[in-house]
Parts: structure tokens; sequence; C-alpha cells
């Protein structure tokens, strides 16, 4: 299945699985096969939350969000249950999300900001307070996502999904095998697949990957460890096809043009659907672990509808349709029963504890170390 056949197929499945769950017609069997006749009543959930803020929604809600992140005929269950439309505009790598929102008045309502870019956010006032009188299925959110260090209370964030950054590759043509950066900055290894193997383009993930690398924390700002990671993608990048986002690697893993790509890990699965061979690993070094957060953005021309987006989300049923059909894993601690059994034991996705204990969380950066690692970044990907 193509990447936009899948597309299309996600539109119409998801639709027919929410339309189940409201007591409508009965949608396509694989989108529905995850969900009991216990978990329908989404529509009382929303006649619910309107009684409460005493009116309907209306107008339209903005929202700025990752590529390849959502189930998306939800936009379109959404306006249909909210009266809301939804304008949806994508992202490839939180430096373009940066550049667009901080700044300030960006004419979205909902933004999605991975974790350690909270901070400035809040601090440059760049996001704003949340209604929880909007959004009362903040009860389904687990524990383990509230009161973040960046966020105590959750006064401007919620979480949207959250995964790991890893490496997939396809295990016909790479029978060896991989199983961690060793492989992938490795040059007598890089050498057999010389030009099939991609790093992401985003400068956290890229250096963050040669620090883990060389042995240090993906957060360091010491500048002889990150010389170190420096010299590391330098011996490196003659080999790459590319620095790549998710629009190159996914199409490029699927039709066996990469190899070996370094990858969000969600995004290894929809490449999977294409190419049964591809499997996704988390780094025996250890590697990222982040949390995609929902915020309002300043100046968010329809507050009230982005938050109505946000509340949506955070409906067990709505949470557990964009983890089966996007493999990444929810905050929502009432839609675990609605993900499907292969989704839910995969350690890719949901991983053991033994390996969460080496994943790190990406932290907020000074702007002097801001700077310095942007220095480091300009100098390898223009080398």
């Amino acid at each position: 299945m193509s990447k936009s056949s899948r597309r299309d197929f996600i539109k119409v499945a998801a639709s027919g699985a929410i339309g189940l769950a409201l007591g409508g017609v009965a949608g396509n069997t694989l989108a529905t096969q995850g969900f009991s006749s216990e978990k329908a009543g989404l529509q009382a959930k929303i006649d619910e939350l309107q009684k409460r803020v005493g009116r309907s929604f209306s107008g339209t809600a903005k929202v700025y969000n990752w590529s390849e992140y959502i189930a998306e005929g939800l936009l379109e269950t959404f306006k249909d249950e909210y009266g809301v439309d939804v304008v949806y505009d994508t992202f490839e790598s939180m430096d373009e999300a940066r550049s667009k929102i901080f700044v300030g008045n960006s004419g979205y309502d909902v933004v999605v900001l991975t974790d350690y870019v909270i901070p400035d956010a809040i601090t440059g006032g760049f996001i704003q307070p949340l209604n929880y009188d909007n959004i009362p299925n903040f009860k389904h959110v687990d524990d383990k996502f509230k009161n973040p260090p960046y966020d105590l209370g959750n006064k401007y964030i919620l979480p949207y999904m959250w995964g790991t950054t890893g490496l997939a590759y396809n295990s016909k043509e790479v029978a060896e095998g991989v199983t961690g950066w060793s492989n992938a900055f490795d040059e007598s290894f890089l050498k057999k697949y010389s030009k099939k193997v991609t790093m992401l383009s985003e400068a956290r993930e890229l250096i963050g990957a040669a620090l883990k690398y060389t042995g240090h924390s993906l957060n360091s700002v010491n500048d002889a460890e990150l010389e170190e990671a420096k010299q590391a993608l330098l011996k490196q990048k003659p080999y790459l096809a590319k620095y790549a986002d998710a629009t190159d690697y996914i199409p490029g893993l699927a039709g066996g043009q990469f190899l070996i790509s370094h990858v969000f890990n969600g995004d290894a699965y929809v490449a999977k659907v294409d190419n049964p061979d591809l499997k996704y690993v988390i780094p025996k070094e250890g590697a990222t672990l982040w949390t995609d957060n929902m915020t309002i953005a300043k100046g968010a021309p329809n507050k009230d509808a982005g938050e109505a987006f946000i509340n949506y989300i955070l409906t067990p049923e709505v949470d557990a349709l964009i983890t089966n059909f996007r493999n990444y894993a929810n905050p929502n601690k009432d839609a675990s029963s609605l993900v499907l059994p292969t989704i839910a034991t995969d350690p890719g996705i949901y991983p053991p504890a033994d390996v969460l204990a080496k994943l790190e969380v990406e932290r907020s950066f000074t702007a002097d170390e801001k700077t310095k690692w942007d220095k480091i970044y300009t100098e390898v990907t223009s080398a």
C-alpha cells in the first residue's frame, strides 16, 4: 500500500471507527477491531462538555502539528460532532515550528511542541494558559504525564503522544542487523551501505545521536564532548544519502532507497506497511525519550475551539485511534484497552522498563547553549 493510499485508508477507516463509537454506521473491520461496545458514547461526552460550558463551539480551529501524526478522518469527525472546522498545517522539525511560533501571533490556535521547547515557549509568552472548563477530558491523562518539570500543574500544556528516536533498517538487505549508534557511525559498517543511510535533519536529534555514540549525555554542552560529537558527524557525513525528515525517509525506507535511517519510532511503522522487512531499534547506548504537547498559541484567534480540539484528542477512543494508525504511544490511561494488542506489546512503541532506563529527555537550553549547538549544526551540515 503506497503512502498516499494508506492516507486515504486511514481517513476512511478512522471515520468509520468513530462512527461506530457514536452508534452510527459500522466502519472498516480493521479500524474497529480494537473497540468494544462498552466504549461507545463519544457523542454523550461531547453533549456533556457543551452542557458544561453552556454553549456549542463554533468557527474554525487552526492546528499546527508534525506531519504523519494523526488519523486524518478524525478532523472530519471533529467537525461533524463539535461543529468546528479545522485548518490543519504540518511541520517537519521543531526548528521549523519554532521559527513560526516564536514570533507571536502565528494565527494558530493549537500548536504541538516537543518537551524541550516548552520552557522557552512559556517564558517568551508564545503560548497561553489553558481553560480547563473546556477540557474535562484531562481526567483521562495518566498521572505520569501530569506536572512535568517544565510546566508544573499543566497550566500551559497537555500531552499528545510520546515515543523514542532510534534507527529503522531493512533486515533483508542489512543481514547482520542493527543494534545501536555504533552501526550508524562505524566507518566499516557505513562503507557497506554508503549513500543508503540517512540521519535526521533536526539539530537536537542529530547532535544528540552523536553524543550518545561517543558515550555522553544527549544534553551535553561540554565543549570537548561536543567537539567529539562534531567530529563523529563529519566522519559519518560522506556516507550519508542525506539529512532527512519524515517526508524523505518514510518513502525512502518503504521503497528500498534507504536501508538504515535515523527516525522517530512511529514513522518506521508507517514505512513498514509497504516494506515488512523493516525493523525499528532503540539503540543500546540509549536515545531520546520525548513527549509532544498540545498548547494554545499566543494570539489564538479561536482559543475556545482550540481547547475543544485538545479535549477531543484526549477522548480515549480518539487517542487510541491515533496510536493504532500512527504507532505512537498515547498518554491516556483510559485508552489502554483500545490499543491493538500487537501495538501495546511492541517494545519499539511501548519500551520495557530496562530500555526506558537508558533513555533521556531533551532539556531546554539557555540562549548561549543553543548558540553553541547551532554553531556545530551549521558547521556539520554545511561542510
